[in-house]
């Protein structure tokens, strides 16, 4: 799909180095683990990082590095700087916008080495290196009695997370990424070592530097280093689900029950008729192919947790839910969990056992016009001719429908896309919750924030980036000719 790549690797303007002999000697000098597109051996490492999860169309890097530190990822910075030469930073590649394609070529910086982890349980908290995933992280904490709240169903790699600031399928009890992390240590476009505050639960002293790098994908530097929040675990965990005869009557319970949350509701997630269908199919489960609530309560006292499910299930019945499921089976209840998950990759063979390409929306909208904008969606691709598996995390507004297709189909699926995001945002909701930018949705974003907003963005980005090496061309179209006009 050279057309794709053609438009996705537009510098607008901007013109960069080479990657010569010279280029490579001086990386190599300063860095443990480089290698290069023409090196013998390495055809499966380029291809694999010439991509991430999402459908948008693979480009080679030139070079990819392994930094062992956060000086070596200086160094390289300060390398490529001189040369002019894209850095394009990478986590465990699980993306779903094609935020660390390498469209402008240069180099891939992939963060997977930096597996520091540090507890420290007076403050709870936990120094992580960037390479570190989320399933590795708590399986340190465990035995330590503690866990990191927010739970993306990818396993991506903290620096990822904070990246797109992801939240995934506890944002209702634990919040997002975001309110997560205390600090960061990040590499500046210019090669230097930035730590962002002090750790502590509170600072009020000048700009929130760290929340401008949470978000930015990688445009304004690299996170290197984390320090996030880490909680008690509560051993005592509950499973449900509730049938209903709609998207809409489910939405609805949803929205009536946040007005007064459940103290030990943890996870609220939504699985229409046709994704439950999936993943019967791909997860050997036989769940009733209709509208349903995937519920997880944890506590620390029984008697709590069951007020909260006897409270939620009298919602569920006024709103027509039927056929209630309540579990603690350990095994009932991690089979439900991993259909959940696992409904990206399920919805590739729902129309066949031939993968197809699924596009995947990301859209969050107030929790008063939830159960509107979630039919409206769903309606609006099966009127279209086009199967709509809808996955949501529910209690947040934010929802996901994924539409399998061939790539012939490509062109009408984005037209639909477009169509159908420009309604949501008209109705008040945004372009992405938890998946971010990249370059799938630059056009959608500018269209949600407006002109203004979106001219804050750009000069943001050249006030940090002026050579405009840091993962060129994603999250926002950034014009070399307009810069100097408005010079």
């Amino acid at each position: 799909n050279m057309e794709d790549v053609n438009t996705l690797g537009s510098s607008q303007g901007w013109t960069y180095g080479t990657v010569d002999e010279q280029f490579l000697g001086k990386l190599r000098s300063s860095l443990k683990k480089v290698h290069w597109v023409g090196d013998k051996g390495k055809e499966s490492l380029f291809k694999s990082l010439s991509k991430d999860k999402s459908c948008h169309p693979p480009r080679k890097p030139d070079v990819i590095v392994f930094p062992q530190s956060a000086e070596e990822v200086a160094h390289l910075i300060q390398t490529c700087a001189a040369a002019q030469i894209p850095v394009i930073p990478r986590g465990a590649g699980t993306g779903l916008e094609g935020g660390c394609i390498a469209y402008q070529g240069g180099v891939v910086c992939d963060t997977s080495d930096l597996k520091k982890i540090e507890i420290d349980k007076e403050n709870m908290m936990v120094r992580v290196g960037a390479g570190v995933k989320k399933d590795e992280l708590n399986a340190f904490l465990e035995p330590h009695g503690y866990f990191f709240g927010p739970d993306p169903s990818s396993n991506p790699s903290l620096g990822g997370m904070a990246s797109t600031s992801g939240s995934g399928l506890s944002t209702l009890k634990y919040g997002t990424t975001r309110e997560n992390i205390v600090s960061l240590v990040v590499v500046t476009a210019q090669g230097e070592i930035l730590t962002t505050r002090c750790n502590v639960r509170k600072a009020a002293t000048g700009y929130e530097i760290t929340q401008l790098f949470i978000g930015a994908e990688g445009t304004l530097g690299v996170i290197v280093e984390l320090v996030v929040k880490i909680r008690k675990i509560q051993e005592i965990r509950y499973a449900g689900l509730v049938s209903f005869p709609t998207v809409f009557s489910a939405a609805s319970t949803v929205v009536t029950m946040m007005s007064s949350p459940l103290n030990s509701l943890v996870r609220c997630e939504l699985l229409n008729g046709e994704m439950i269908s999936a993943t019967n199919i791909i997860y050997k489960t036989s769940l009733a192919a209709v509208p349903t609530l995937f519920l997880e309560f944890r506590g620390d006292t029984e008697a709590a947790i069951l007020k909260d499910v006897a409270d939620f299930e009298a919602l569920a019945k006024a709103n027509e839910g039927y056929d209630w499921t309540f579990t603690q089976d350990s095994q009932k209840f991690d089979e439900i969990w991993n259909a959940r998950r696992g409904c990206y990759f399920a919805s590739m063979k729902y129309r066949g056992p031939e993968p197809d390409l699924v596009y995947i929306s990301d859209v969050c909208v107030p929790l008063s016009k939830l159960a509107t904008c979630i039919s409206y969606m769903e309606n609006y691709f099966l009127s279209a001719g086009f199967p709509c598996l809808l996955c949501a995390h529910i209690s947040d507004g934010n929802f996901h429908a994924m539409i399998p297709y061939k790539l012939p189909e490509r062109a009408r699926v984005m037209e639909l896309e477009e169509k159908v995001i420009l309604g949501i945002v008209e109705m008040g909701g945004v372009v992405s919750g938890e998946h971010g930018v990249g370059v799938g949705k630059i056009k959608l974003a500018e269209a949600e924030h407006g002109h203004v907003h979106m001219e804050v963005q750009r000069k943001i980005k050249r006030a940090l980036d002026p050579h405009n090496i840091m993962n060129p061309q994603k999250v926002l179209h950034l014009p070399k000719d307009d810069h100097k006009a408005k010079l």
